[in-house]
């Protein structure tokens, strides 16, 4: 009795556990099933979503110090899925600009024409962009600030100090968007010339009898490397490609000079070339030869020379050291800016050399407004489709006085896009920017006095404005002349 009444409570306690087990079983089922059932339509939802969304900006990339340095630079856009083809015509940006595309996978590539402006924001804009496995399209945009560019210039000082002795001169730095004339990165009793590199000065240095030293300076500091010269003599037509650390100049032997005479004979000295020796650059058949000017192609180890009898040869300095003729002209100009289109002149026309394979274009400008009132000088070709800047010096209410002036054309406008502040400061000399955004003009004031250099000569208080070509304004100069940009 006493065993039977203890067990007889325990049969509906084990019932109701096991519908308990029973019930929270189907709750953790049912539980389990809405989850998925949750998962699988947020899944759908967001696959839905993606699909009709279209591809979305992932990653934007873009070298800026190059994109104002060295021409079609280019803008890599990453989106999030792999891209259907994207034409020229659905990319906008602003300011406007030329551009080119390409696509692989989810890369855009945007490669824009020429050079980029300094201190710009630029918006690029990508409409109507596609996935390759779905037909929702969306709009990819991004944007992006230029640096601003060292500049560079030449102060020559007459002044002597207490002791008798001439003061130096100085090459100073600062930017467009610095105030003042910068710093102090070079200084000598008596610079005829220089040109900057990326990392680099080179500057040719007067002695009291004129002879001439080439000097190259380090901004990370240390002593100046000597370049070392085949003797006494003048170190002329100085010229620099500063992304390859190469500078080339001609030189020519002192009168009273022993041994082997040079006559504007080509050199070009590499700086990161461990013998620190400067090399020759020979004509046909290896023979020596005259030089009556060179230049660098942009951002390249290739040099253009121009001999004594006119011929013009380009050279490779890096590579087998073979010339190629770009045929005989008159004049050795430079290029337009952002391309490898080589600006010549002849007698009666000007032409442009096409370096990819050495088409000669002929140049047909259009006219000037002042070509019928005003004498004209030095032209500068800004851009391919035929924009210009020209010197003039115009007649004055003084008869004994010409006015200079600078005049910007192009097939649709022409206009005055420079005169100096008096009518009385005249204009030495003027270049274009690499990018093509600004002039260099170099002014001498009616009070400027020259200072006598054999080589180069300047005149005392000389300033170098900057003109924006898109703006026609001129809100920036320094002091002294020679901009890096007109080296």
């Amino acid at each position: 009795m006493t065993r039977e009444s203890a067990a007889s409570p325990a049969a509906p306690a084990s019932t109701d556990t096991a519908r308990s087990d029973r019930l929270t079983g189907r709750r953790f089922t049912r539980l389990i099933s809405v989850t998925i059932a949750v998962l699988v339509l947020l899944v759908a939802g967001l696959a839905a979503a993606n699909f009709s969304q279209g591809p979305r900006l992932a990653s934007a990339a873009i070298n800026l110090d190059a994109s104002v340095s060295r021409g079609n630079p280019r803008l890599l856009l990453t989106a999030n899925l792999p891209l259907a083809e994207v034409a020229a015509g659905q990319v906008a940006v602003s300011p406007a600009t030329e551009v080119s595309t390409s696509v692989s996978d989810r890369a855009l590539t945007v490669e824009f024409a020429g050079i980029l402006r300094y201190n710009t924001v630029y918006t690029v804009t990508v409409t109507d962009v596609a996935g390759t496995s779905q037909s929702a399209t969306s709009t990819l945009e991004y944007e992006f600030t230029t640096p601003d560019v060292d500049i560079y210039a030449l102060q020559r000082d007459r002044r002597m100090s207490d002791s008798g002795a001439k003061q130096p001169d100085t090459v100073r730095r600062t930017t467009l968007l610095g105030r003042g004339d910068g710093d102090v990165v070079f200084s000598a009793s008596r610079i005829q010339q220089y040109v900057a590199l990326e990392d680099h000065l080179a500057a040719v240095t007067l002695g009291d009898d004129d002879a001439a030293t080439l000097e190259v300076v380090s901004f990370a500091g240390g002593d100046n490397v000597q370049v070392p010269l085949p003797g006494a003599g003048v170190v002329e037509n100085l010229r620099a490609s500063p992304s390859k650390y190469l500078i080339a100049y001609t030189f020519t032997s002192a009168p009273d000079s022993q041994g082997r005479r040079y006559d504007r004979t080509p050199f070009v000295y590499d700086l990161t070339e461990y013998s620190g020796l400067p090399v020759e650059v020979t004509g046909v058949d290896d023979l020596p030869m005259t030089v009556m000017d060179l230049v660098f192609v942009p951002d390249s180890t290739t040099l253009v020379v121009q001999n004594s009898g006119s011929s013009m040869f380009l050279v490779d300095l890096l590579g087998e050291a073979v010339l190629t003729p770009l045929g005989q002209h008159a004049e050795l100009r430079d290029f337009v800016p952002g391309t490898r289109a080589l600006v010549v002149a002849d007698p009666n026309q000007g032409s442009t050399i096409d370096l990819a394979d050495g088409a000669v274009t002929a140049l047909d400008l259009k006219p000037s407004l002042l070509d019928e009132s005003a004498y004209p000088g030095k032209v500068v070709l800004l851009n391919e489709q035929g924009r210009y800047a020209r010197l003039f010096l115009q007649a004055t209410t003084d008869i004994n006085q010409l006015s200079s002036l600078i005049a910007v054309t192009d097939p649709d406008d022409s206009s005055v896009a420079f005169a100096p502040a008096s009518e009385s400061s005249s204009v030495r000399d003027f270049c274009v920017s690499p990018n093509g955004q600004y002039l260099a003009v170099e002014t001498i004031p009616a009070a400027g006095l020259a200072d006598e250099y054999p080589t180069l000569p300047a005149f005392s208080g000389m300033t170098t404005t900057l003109v924006d070509l898109d703006s026609g304004t001129s809100s920036r100069s320094v002091s002294g002349f020679l901009p890096d940009w007109c080296g």
